[in-house]
């Protein structure tokens, strides 16, 4: 499958379709979170070439992946100070490494961005996709849900081709 990958900014008319993917996924969840404060949430990422930063894997024009890099994560932590987050696939196209892409694609428009170390945090305990990707454990912590989450961090500046 070739695919493009796009800042949102190059594509704010498919927010509400990354808000609707969001939502379902995660922001259901969250107690009286609705589908507009979603949307509204993805507003930051309507740039180009700053952080945050959203990228849209399209397949034929058609959203079929997302992921962010965002600030602050986990507060609790303010030196962490970079985030990989929204890593998401659609259900139709998993299986075929679009998150390994687009994650790839937000590692290099980061690193040019001064990014030197990225943090996320995962529900897989054993760091699943990402431990594979190149991150590496740090810690657990229980998640504002009442989950138990992964802490992982991956420098991105040793990932610098000189």
């Amino acid at each position: 499958m070739a695919c493009t990958i796009v800042p949102l900014s190059d594509r704010p008319d498919l927010l509400p379709i990354l808000a609707e993917w969001y939502f379902q996924e995660w922001g259901r969840h969250v107690p009286d979170l609705t589908l507009l404060d979603q949307q509204q949430r993805l507003e930051v990422f309507l740039q180009d070439d700053e952080l945050p930063l959203l990228l849209i894997a399209l397949d034929d024009a058609v959203p079929v992946a997302a992921a962010q890099l965002k600030f602050h994560e986990r507060t609790e932590r303010p030196e962490r100070l970079h985030w990989l987050g929204g890593v998401y696939v659609h259900p139709a196209h998993r299986g075929r490494g679009l998150a390994e892409k687009v994650i790839d694609e937000l590692l290099v428009r980061g690193r040019a961005l001064g990014v030197r170390d990225l943090y996320l945090q995962t529900e897989a305990d054993d760091g699943g996709l990402y431990r594979r990707l190149g991150w590496a454990p740090l810690e657990s912590l229980q998640h504002a849900a009442g989950m138990p989450v992964r802490i992982m961090v991956r420098s991105v500046a040793a990932d610098r081709v000189d």
